[in-house]
């Protein structure tokens, strides 16, 4: 009975190296889905990143105004305290103004009756544009074609570019039924924001570390260290 029970604890123990040995050989295999488990678990907490119902599916659109952009604000705030929150979604109302703000004075100069919408992964801006701005030499061979005040719509997605920096990056611009080149698309983002990167600017506070865009809203996460 001693002997049997002996081997018993034998071949238990060769068991359990053996699911020990397969499951550190899989945690390698899958080292980098297991990398972002921390980033699923905020998101699960999140209200935003809850199962998508039907109207959280829907693209939602908003508009700049004053009371948005002081609302967006004061979520800013909070993250930028000690201790602040995990993460906060704004509005696409809210979105919109701070948008409106990374545009800069040529930006708003070119581009009236901004709205913005959010998709998957994208935000998505229309506007009523001020061809002149652009230059002929952009607009060729259109410039001929074109009024001077044409319907646009000026898509990417965007990422945190630096600490405290938001960058948005379109690689869609289209006028009125014409859309340009994804090539050009930084000169044409270029010549309404008198930047020289091919970006919109979003400032966020230093303590944000990634975000992610919804139809529903766009949440912003603290860093780990922040």
């Amino acid at each position: 009975m001693a002997e049997g029970g002996c081997l018993k604890n034998l071949l238990a123990g060769i068991g359990c190296l053996t699911v020990a040995a397969a499951g550190g050989i899989a945690g390698w295999h899958y080292r980098a889905q297991l990398g972002g488990l921390y980033r699923s678990i905020v998101e699960r907490e999140s209200p935003a990143s809850s199962p998508l119902s039907g109207a959280d599916s829907v693209p939602s659109t908003g508009r700049p105004s004053a009371e948005a952009f002081e609302a967006a604000r004061r979520k800013q705030e909070a993250m930028a305290r000690r201790g602040g929150p995990a993460y906060v979604t704004l509005s696409a109302d809210e979105m919109a103004s701070f948008i409106a703000v990374g545009l800069g004075p040529a930006g708003r100069a070119a581009l009236d009756s901004i709205e913005v919408t959010l998709h998957e992964d994208r935000f998505e801006v229309r506007a009523l544009l001020n061809t002149e701005l652009l230059g002929a030499a952009l607009l060729r061979p259109l410039a001929g074609i074109l009024s001077a005040r044409e319907p646009v719509r000026v898509s990417g997605g965007a990422r945190v570019a630096a600490v405290g920096a938001v960058a948005w990056e379109p690689d869609s611009f289209v006028v009125r039924s014409f859309p340009f080149p994804r090539s050009a698309v930084p000169l044409l983002v270029n010549q309404l924001t008198r930047r020289p990167d091919g970006i919109v600017p979003i400032p966020v506070p230093a303590t944000v570390g990634d975000l992610r865009i919804r139809p529903s809203g766009v949440t912003f996460y603290r860093r780990a260290d922040g």
